[in-house]
């Protein structure tokens, strides 16, 4: 009959103190080590869902304050269209008392309504012929706004705005200037900053390739990327920033 194996596990202390042994089975000794092993993994994955739990957790919070939001706009915007109907049907009666050939349009139905509220506004820009050439004006591409600036919120802050394109769409540079940032940034991936003026700057985010190199020289109107999608980037677009003392202005408002 084979006998069983034995370990045995000496801790050995620091001085002259007597040492201590540990003798048990290997089999035990591999079980305790599979139990140690399979409760590191336990323990692993408890966090790795818990972590998840509490991402859930909050998101749901946020889509309860959303939703109550978007309830109470509801409840407003159906006061004010039977407000609407009512001054409607007030002018209807007024006019036909006063003999005037006037009626109150009606209300287009919700097919005709929000036919166009998804559709993005035309990032269509041109640039003054006769405007300064170290001031930016206009877009870099043309394409179609699919975030527009706003600074106002601080849950919605955006110091710029994203133009929808296709992958590989030149970028161009609004004015006249000189780069001063060609590298990879970890929120605007492949981004392009370029100086006009001691206080005027434009930056040009997520490109897929930068064509220009830092301290180029580039008129307005030339090539200087070709858009793409890095960075924190959901889909290709290019985000575009117009900054004055640092501070963003709407490039729209051109």
């Amino acid at each position: 009959m084979k006998s069983s194996t034995y370990v045995t596990i000496m801790l050995i202390p620091d001085g002259t103190d007597a040492r201590h042994g540990l003798r048990m089975q290997a089999w035990v000794l591999k079980l305790i080590v599979a139990a140690l092993i399979a409760l590191l993994v336990g323990i692993a994955l408890f966090f790795s869902f818990y972590g998840q739990v509490l991402t859930r957790a909050a998101m749901a919070g946020k889509l309860k304050e959303e939703n109550e939001q978007l309830r109470r706009y509801q409840f407003k915007v159906q006061l004010l269209e039977e407000n609407l109907k009512e001054a409607r049907r007030l002018v209807n009666r007024l006019t036909a008392l006063a003999g005037i050939d006037y009626e109150f349009a009606e209300l287009p139905d919700d097919s005709t309504l929000f036919a166009s509220f998804d559709a993005p506004s035309a990032a269509i820009l041109a640039r003054d012929a006769s405007s300064d050439l170290t001031w930016p004006s206009g877009l870099p591409m043309q394409g179609f706004i699919s975030q527009d600036f706003e600074i106002e919120s601080q849950d919605h802050y955006h110091p710029g705005v994203d133009i929808a394109c296709a992958e590989g769409t030149p970028v161009l540079a609004t004015a006249a200037g000189t780069v001063v940032y060609a590298d990879y940034d970890s929120t605007y991936g492949h981004l392009l900053v370029v100086q006009h003026s001691d206080t005027v700057m434009t930056l040009y985010g997520h490109n897929s390739e930068i064509l220009v190199e830092t301290g180029q020289k580039v008129m307005a109107g030339s090539r200087i990327a070709l858009s793409g999608n890095t960075g924190k980037s959901t889909a290709p677009h290019l985000h575009y920033e117009v900054r004055v003392n640092d501070e963003p202005i709407d490039p729209m408002s051109d």
